[in-house]
């Protein structure tokens, strides 16, 4: 008999209701579970570390990419399976794995679903009082505008209007000049002025749209995009790059690297975003991609193949 701790965060949509599905289909397998609840202060990661040091042989997570990022870091490197009910704002770790959205589908995926190994990203915040923030990531770290965006889309919107909240918010700061970024990427440097600077280690979007078509959660490597529009066209360039219907050449560039790292040109801080949520401000940001740091369970064991866990510092 396994043992399964369900670890969500109670304020999601549909949690009540995810959590009795899940209890349904791990005691269908034989199997016993333990739910634990996050709350503000510890968002996950305590919770899925205690359940680590009680010995539990997988772990599935209610809620979104917050949720799933904490108690992905206290996994990472352990071989312990992780299970996603996507139940937040954007679901982009979701997503870029093609889980399913639905909670009945969600669930069978994430209790009986095939482990795979997918790659986390590693980054380094060095704070303006010297500090150094250490966290992993899921999906993106972004630098500039796109991070004061998420600032400005309040939690009550978002959980209003989902994540079109974000777009909202963004759009108002479309025509607000970018960023001087001094960047380093493995070893190149280079000096951009962007509206954004974005460190993807996968890059689907809602709606179907991808930043950098190709990439992959299990590549090894980060995918760094300056969005540098100059004019108002370039926005619907930028757009249908990602659909996929047009090209984006001069207004958004990209480069697959092993490691990547932005300071700002001038002295004051840049803005930055984790897997979107706002981050605070940082002198320099260090990023790089860990190889299947994580084991989880997806419809048919992609896009890893199950094997070993590599690379989990």
């Amino acid at each position: 008999m396994a043992r399964v701790t369900v670890i969500g965060n109670p304020t999601a949509r549909g949690f009540d209701g995810a959590v009795d599905v899940v209890l349904r289909a791990v005691a269908a397998r034989g199997d016993e579970a333990e739910v634990v609840r996050t709350t503000v202060a510890q968002p996950g990661g305590a919770q899925a570390r205690e359940a680590l040091q009680g010995g539990t042989d997988a772990v599935v997570a209610i809620g979104g990419d917050g949720t799933v990022r904490a108690i992905a870091e206290a996994l990472a490197g352990t071989g312990v399976p992780l299970g996603i009910v996507p139940r937040g704002t954007a679901n982009l770790f979701a997503r870029n794995l093609g889980l399913p959205l639905g909670a009945s589908a969600a669930v069978a995926v994430a209790v009986g679903g095939g482990p795979s190994p997918i790659d986390l990203g590693l980054v380094r915040l060095t704070r303006t009082d010297g500090r150094i923030d250490e966290q992993r990531f899921l999906v993106v770290v972004g630098v500039g505008h796109d991070a004061l965006a998420i600032e400005a889309a309040s939690l009550r919107r978002k959980r209003r209007l989902g994540w079109p909240a974000y777009v909202g918010a963004g759009l108002h700061r479309l025509a607000l000049p970018g960023f001087r970024v001094r960047a380093r990427l493995d070893g190149a440097a280079a000096t951009t002025e962007a509206w954004s600077v974005l460190l993807h280690n996968a890059a689907r979007l809602p709606a179907g749209l991808r930043v950098v078509p190709g990439t992959s959660l299990a590549d090894g490597r980060l995918h760094v995009v300056a969005v540098a529009p100059r004019r108002a066209l370039d926005w619907a360039r930028i757009a249908a790059s990602g659909a996929g219907i047009g090209r984006a050449a001069g207004a958004l560039g990209a480069r697959a690297v092993l490691r990547a790292r932005l300071a700002p040109a001038g002295t004051e801080p840049l803005p930055v975003q984790i897997d979107g949520d706002a981050a605070g401000r940082a002198l320099a940001i260090d990023a790089a991609a860990v190889p299947g740091a994580l084991l989880v369970r997806l419809p048919g064991g992609r896009p890893g193949a199950p094997g070993r866990i590599v690379g989990a510092r």
